[in-house]
Protein backbone atom coordinates (compact mmCIF):
# COMPACT_ATOMS: atom_id res chain seq x y z
CA UNK A 1 0.00 0.00 0.00
CA UNK A 2 2.84 2.29 0.91
CA UNK A 3 2.90 4.77 3.61
CA UNK A 4 0.96 7.49 1.87
CA UNK A 5 -1.84 4.77 1.07
CA UNK A 6 -1.99 3.60 4.44
CA UNK A 7 -2.50 7.21 6.03
CA UNK A 8 -5.19 8.04 3.68
CA UNK A 9 -6.22 4.57 4.89
CA UNK A 10 -6.43 5.65 8.80
CA UNK A 11 -7.76 9.14 7.80
CA UNK A 12 -11.02 7.54 6.28
CA UNK A 13 -11.31 5.56 9.41
CA UNK A 14 -11.10 8.55 11.46
CA UNK A 15 -13.13 10.48 9.46
CA UNK A 16 -15.72 7.75 9.59
CA UNK A 17 -16.08 8.93 13.54
CA UNK A 18 -16.18 12.56 12.39
CA UNK A 19 -12.27 12.64 13.82
CA UNK A 20 -10.12 13.49 10.71
CA UNK A 21 -8.43 16.64 11.75
CA UNK A 22 -7.20 19.97 10.10
CA UNK A 23 -6.56 17.65 6.69
CA UNK A 24 -9.93 16.49 5.97
CA UNK A 25 -10.96 19.51 4.48
CA UNK A 26 -8.89 18.73 1.75
CA UNK A 27 -9.52 14.81 0.94
CA UNK A 28 -13.60 16.11 1.37
CA UNK A 29 -14.61 11.95 1.18
CA UNK A 30 -18.17 12.61 2.04
CA UNK A 31 -19.41 9.37 2.33
CA UNK A 32 -16.80 6.74 3.77
CA UNK A 33 -15.23 4.39 2.27
CA UNK A 34 -15.69 5.79 -1.20
CA UNK A 35 -13.97 5.78 -4.74
CA UNK A 36 -13.12 1.72 -4.57
CA UNK A 37 -14.16 -0.20 -7.56
CA UNK A 38 -13.82 -4.09 -7.85
CA UNK A 39 -13.12 -4.19 -11.34
CA UNK A 40 -9.91 -2.91 -13.24
CA UNK A 41 -10.05 -3.83 -16.13
CA UNK A 42 -19.79 4.71 -26.55
CA UNK A 43 -18.49 7.44 -25.52
CA UNK A 44 -16.18 9.07 -29.08
CA UNK A 45 -13.41 6.84 -29.34
CA UNK A 46 -14.40 5.14 -25.99
CA UNK A 47 -15.27 1.16 -25.35
CA UNK A 48 -17.83 -1.34 -23.48
CA UNK A 49 -16.93 -0.92 -19.73
CA UNK A 50 -17.76 -3.94 -17.26
CA UNK A 51 -19.92 -4.21 -14.55
CA UNK A 52 -18.61 -2.70 -11.50
CA UNK A 53 -15.31 -1.36 -12.95
CA UNK A 54 -17.48 2.48 -12.35
CA UNK A 55 -19.47 1.47 -9.46
CA UNK A 56 -20.56 5.46 -9.01
CA UNK A 57 -22.22 6.06 -12.55
CA UNK A 58 -25.96 6.80 -12.81
CA UNK A 59 -28.70 7.09 -15.20
CA UNK A 60 -30.66 10.10 -14.50
CA UNK A 61 -34.32 9.17 -15.86
CA UNK A 62 -36.91 11.25 -16.55
CA UNK A 63 -40.40 9.43 -17.25
CA UNK A 64 -38.61 6.09 -17.29
CA UNK A 65 -36.10 7.42 -20.37
CA UNK A 66 -32.28 8.29 -19.94
CA UNK A 67 -31.70 11.65 -19.68
CA UNK A 68 -28.02 12.35 -18.22
CA UNK A 69 -25.36 11.02 -16.35
CA UNK A 70 -24.80 11.25 -12.61
CA UNK A 71 -22.59 10.14 -10.11
CA UNK A 72 -23.40 8.50 -6.43
CA UNK A 73 -22.11 10.70 -3.66
CA UNK A 74 -23.60 9.38 -0.49
CA UNK A 75 -26.92 7.12 0.23
CA UNK A 76 -28.89 9.93 -0.30
CA UNK A 77 -27.60 12.41 -2.56
CA UNK A 78 -26.54 12.46 -6.26
CA UNK A 79 -24.23 14.68 -8.60
CA UNK A 80 -25.37 15.69 -12.17
CA UNK A 81 -25.37 18.98 -14.39
CA UNK A 82 -28.48 21.39 -13.58
CA UNK A 83 -29.18 21.92 -17.52
CA UNK A 84 -30.10 18.16 -17.44
CA UNK A 85 -33.50 19.60 -15.40
CA UNK A 86 -34.48 22.37 -18.18
CA UNK A 87 -37.18 20.25 -19.46
CA UNK A 88 -38.43 19.46 -15.83
CA UNK A 89 -37.90 20.70 -12.45
CA UNK A 90 -40.36 18.02 -10.83
CA UNK A 91 -38.29 15.43 -8.67
CA UNK A 92 -41.30 13.38 -8.78
CA UNK A 93 -40.76 12.70 -12.58
CA UNK A 94 -37.34 11.60 -12.36
CA UNK A 95 -35.56 8.67 -10.94
CA UNK A 96 -31.77 7.60 -10.87
CA UNK A 97 -30.65 4.06 -12.18
CA UNK A 98 -27.23 2.25 -10.41
CA UNK A 99 -25.32 -0.68 -11.25
CA UNK A 100 -26.66 -1.47 -14.98
CA UNK A 101 -24.59 -1.37 -17.68
CA UNK A 102 -27.42 -0.86 -19.58
CA UNK A 103 -29.47 2.44 -20.34
CA UNK A 104 -32.49 0.05 -20.86
CA UNK A 105 -32.54 -2.95 -18.92
CA UNK A 106 -35.14 -5.91 -19.51
CA UNK A 107 -38.61 -5.78 -18.47
CA UNK A 108 -37.63 -9.09 -16.62
CA UNK A 109 -34.64 -7.87 -14.84
CA UNK A 110 -35.93 -6.95 -11.33
CA UNK A 111 -32.70 -6.73 -9.72
CA UNK A 112 -32.37 -3.55 -11.97
CA UNK A 113 -35.74 -2.07 -10.92
CA UNK A 114 -34.78 -2.78 -7.51
CA UNK A 115 -31.63 -0.14 -7.64
CA UNK A 116 -34.18 2.46 -9.27
CA UNK A 117 -34.20 5.39 -7.24
CA UNK A 118 -37.05 7.82 -6.88
CA UNK A 119 -35.82 11.62 -6.43
CA UNK A 120 -36.94 13.68 -3.57
CA UNK A 121 -35.35 16.96 -4.34
CA UNK A 122 -33.47 18.66 -7.17
CA UNK A 123 -31.34 21.45 -5.93
CA UNK A 124 -29.59 23.46 -9.01
CA UNK A 125 -26.31 25.32 -7.78
CA UNK A 126 -27.63 28.94 -6.91
CA UNK A 127 -25.15 30.68 -9.15
CA UNK A 128 -26.50 28.76 -12.35
CA UNK A 129 -28.56 30.94 -14.32
CA UNK A 130 -29.94 28.70 -17.40
CA UNK A 131 -26.46 28.15 -19.44
CA UNK A 132 -22.88 27.36 -18.58
CA UNK A 133 -21.28 28.04 -16.07
CA UNK A 134 -21.93 26.71 -12.84
CA UNK A 135 -23.42 23.58 -14.37
CA UNK A 136 -24.03 21.68 -11.72
CA UNK A 137 -26.86 20.27 -9.29
CA UNK A 138 -27.37 17.75 -6.63
CA UNK A 139 -30.21 15.08 -6.34
CA UNK A 140 -31.39 13.64 -3.10
CA UNK A 141 -33.26 10.62 -3.13
CA UNK A 142 -36.51 9.73 -1.29
CA UNK A 143 -34.52 6.38 -0.22
CA UNK A 144 -31.04 5.60 1.09
CA UNK A 145 -28.85 3.51 -1.59
CA UNK A 146 -28.00 -0.27 -1.10
CA UNK A 147 -24.42 -0.56 -1.50
CA UNK A 148 -23.11 -3.24 -3.51
CA UNK A 149 -19.81 -4.00 -5.23
CA UNK A 150 -21.18 -2.56 -8.09
CA UNK A 151 -22.74 0.05 -6.73
CA UNK A 152 -20.65 2.50 -4.60
CA UNK A 153 -20.22 6.02 -3.59
CA UNK A 154 -17.23 8.55 -5.66
CA UNK A 155 -14.62 10.71 -3.26
CA UNK A 156 -14.70 13.83 -4.34
CA UNK A 157 -11.48 16.96 -3.13
CA UNK A 158 -11.56 20.63 -2.13
CA UNK A 159 -9.15 21.39 -4.59
CA UNK A 160 -8.13 19.39 -7.74
CA UNK A 161 -4.68 21.14 -8.56
CA UNK A 162 -3.24 17.60 -8.30
CA UNK A 163 -5.05 16.42 -11.32
CA UNK A 164 -4.15 19.39 -13.33
CA UNK A 165 -2.22 17.94 -16.25
CA UNK A 166 -3.14 14.23 -15.66
CA UNK A 167 -3.36 12.46 -19.09
CA UNK A 168 -4.66 9.22 -17.37
CA UNK A 169 -8.68 10.12 -16.15
CA UNK A 170 -11.80 8.42 -17.24
CA UNK A 171 -15.67 9.92 -18.37
CA UNK A 172 -17.92 7.34 -18.64
CA UNK A 173 -21.63 7.54 -20.23
CA UNK A 174 -24.34 6.30 -22.39
CA UNK A 175 -24.04 9.14 -24.89
CA UNK A 176 -23.51 9.18 -28.80
CA UNK A 177 -20.76 7.65 -29.82
CA UNK A 178 -20.60 9.59 -32.67
CA UNK A 179 -21.50 13.01 -33.95
CA UNK A 180 -24.68 13.94 -36.10
CA UNK A 181 -25.14 9.96 -36.41
CA UNK A 182 -28.61 9.21 -36.44
CA UNK A 183 -28.86 6.50 -34.20
CA UNK A 184 -29.96 5.37 -30.23
CA UNK A 185 -27.63 6.18 -27.63
CA UNK A 186 -25.72 3.04 -26.76
CA UNK A 187 -27.23 0.27 -24.50
CA UNK A 188 -24.21 -0.57 -22.43
CA UNK A 189 -22.13 1.87 -20.88
CA UNK A 190 -18.88 3.38 -22.71
CA UNK A 191 -15.83 4.36 -20.97
CA UNK A 192 -12.99 6.43 -22.60
CA UNK A 193 -9.55 7.81 -21.06
CA UNK A 194 -9.24 11.86 -21.49
CA UNK A 195 -6.38 14.59 -20.86
CA UNK A 196 -6.88 17.12 -18.73
CA UNK A 197 -6.42 20.54 -20.56
CA UNK A 198 -5.60 23.44 -18.66
CA UNK A 199 -8.00 26.60 -19.62
CA UNK A 200 -5.32 28.68 -21.36
CA UNK A 201 -4.22 25.48 -23.46
CA UNK A 202 -8.34 24.62 -23.88
CA UNK A 203 -9.04 28.21 -25.12
CA UNK A 204 -5.89 27.95 -28.12
CA UNK A 205 -7.10 25.05 -29.06
CA UNK A 206 -10.78 26.08 -29.03
CA UNK A 207 -9.93 29.26 -30.76
CA UNK A 208 -12.65 31.29 -29.67
CA UNK A 209 -11.53 34.54 -28.19
CA UNK A 210 -13.66 35.65 -25.13
CA UNK A 211 -15.84 32.16 -25.13
CA UNK A 212 -17.32 31.43 -21.96
CA UNK A 213 -13.81 31.32 -20.80
CA UNK A 214 -14.02 34.19 -18.31
CA UNK A 215 -15.19 31.53 -15.21
CA UNK A 216 -12.03 29.93 -16.05
CA UNK A 217 -12.04 28.62 -12.11
CA UNK A 218 -15.85 27.25 -13.02
CA UNK A 219 -14.39 24.68 -15.69
CA UNK A 220 -11.61 23.07 -17.43
CA UNK A 221 -11.31 21.34 -20.43
CA UNK A 222 -10.42 17.40 -21.05
CA UNK A 223 -9.98 15.69 -24.33
CA UNK A 224 -7.27 15.00 -26.40
CA UNK A 225 -5.96 17.47 -29.54
CA UNK A 226 -7.01 15.07 -32.09
CA UNK A 227 -10.71 14.69 -31.12
CA UNK A 228 -10.21 10.76 -30.78
CA UNK A 229 -11.25 11.08 -27.38
CA UNK A 230 -14.55 12.90 -26.54
CA UNK A 231 -17.79 13.15 -24.48
CA UNK A 232 -21.04 13.44 -26.27
CA UNK A 233 -24.94 14.08 -26.12
CA UNK A 234 -26.51 12.35 -23.14
CA UNK A 235 -23.10 12.18 -21.30
CA UNK A 236 -23.62 15.55 -19.91
CA UNK A 237 -23.80 15.37 -16.05
CA UNK A 238 -21.68 12.28 -15.87
CA UNK A 239 -18.34 11.82 -14.03
CA UNK A 240 -14.99 12.60 -15.02
CA UNK A 241 -12.74 10.62 -12.56
CA UNK A 242 -9.11 10.34 -12.05
CA UNK A 243 -7.13 7.75 -9.97
CA UNK A 244 -5.18 8.98 -5.95
CA UNK A 245 -3.26 5.77 -4.63
CA UNK A 246 -5.75 4.05 -5.56
CA UNK A 247 -8.94 5.94 -4.93
CA UNK A 248 -11.31 7.60 -7.42
CA UNK A 249 -12.02 11.06 -6.96
CA UNK A 250 -14.74 13.17 -9.36
CA UNK A 251 -13.39 16.10 -10.02
CA UNK A 252 -15.49 17.01 -12.89
CA UNK A 253 -19.18 17.24 -14.28
CA UNK A 254 -20.28 16.70 -18.16
CA UNK A 255 -21.29 20.40 -18.93
CA UNK A 256 -20.97 20.94 -22.82
CA UNK A 257 -19.05 20.92 -25.82
CA UNK A 258 -19.25 21.84 -29.65
CA UNK A 259 -20.70 18.18 -31.32
CA UNK A 260 -18.26 14.66 -30.64
CA UNK A 261 -15.16 14.38 -31.11
CA UNK A 262 -14.36 17.22 -33.52
CA UNK A 263 -11.13 18.55 -33.82
CA UNK A 264 -9.55 21.46 -32.33
CA UNK A 265 -12.39 20.75 -29.58
CA UNK A 266 -12.61 19.22 -25.66
CA UNK A 267 -15.29 18.74 -23.72
CA UNK A 268 -16.05 21.18 -21.18
CA UNK A 269 -16.90 20.39 -17.32
CA UNK A 270 -17.73 21.95 -14.34
CA UNK A 271 -14.86 22.05 -11.57
CA UNK A 272 -16.50 20.25 -8.49
CA UNK A 273 -13.49 22.01 -6.49
CA UNK A 274 -15.60 25.48 -6.72
CA UNK A 275 -18.48 23.79 -5.62
CA UNK A 276 -17.19 22.03 -2.89
CA UNK A 277 -18.64 23.65 0.08
CA UNK A 278 -22.11 23.62 -1.39
CA UNK A 279 -21.94 20.31 -2.15
CA UNK A 280 -20.80 19.94 1.07
CA UNK A 281 -22.86 21.53 3.30
CA UNK A 282 -26.04 20.01 1.65
CA UNK A 283 -24.68 16.19 1.36
CA UNK A 284 -23.07 16.48 5.59
CA UNK A 285 -25.40 19.25 7.05
CA UNK A 286 -23.00 19.56 9.44
CA UNK A 287 -20.31 19.42 8.13
CA UNK A 288 -19.33 15.80 9.57
CA UNK A 289 -20.81 12.85 9.06
CA UNK A 290 -23.32 11.68 11.53
CA UNK A 291 -22.23 8.15 13.69
CA UNK A 292 -23.69 5.33 13.49
CA UNK A 293 -24.24 2.05 15.49
CA UNK A 294 -21.87 0.42 12.83
CA UNK A 295 -19.11 3.10 13.55
CA UNK A 296 -18.73 2.21 17.18
CA UNK A 297 -16.26 -0.76 15.28
CA UNK A 298 -14.12 1.40 14.63
CA UNK A 299 -13.33 2.33 18.32
CA UNK A 300 -10.43 -0.20 18.69
CA UNK A 301 -8.86 1.18 15.58
CA UNK A 302 -8.98 4.32 17.27
CA UNK A 303 -6.97 3.47 19.86
CA UNK A 304 -4.30 2.33 17.37
CA UNK A 305 -4.21 5.23 15.98
CA UNK A 306 -1.28 6.86 17.38
CA UNK A 307 0.90 3.25 17.34
CA UNK A 308 -0.06 3.17 13.57
CA UNK A 309 0.73 7.02 12.72
CA UNK A 310 4.10 6.08 14.34
CA UNK A 311 5.05 3.11 12.20
CA UNK A 312 4.21 5.52 9.08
Amino acid sequence: MGARGARLLLWLLLSRVGLGGAGSEELAVLSAPCGHRDIESRVVGGRRSLRGRWPWQGSLRLRKAHVCGASLLSRRWVLTAAHCFESSNDPYQWTVQFGELTAYPSLWNLQAYYNRYQVERIILSPKYLGAPPYDIALVKLASSVSYKSHIQPVCLRASSSEFQNRTDCWVTGWGFTQENKLEKSPYRLQEVQVSIINISACHNLQQQPDFLFDMEKDIFCAGSENASSDSCRGDSGGPLVCDADGLWFQIGVMSWGVDCGRPNWSGVYTNISEHFKWIRSLVIGSGLPRVDPGQLLLVPILLWAPFLLWLL
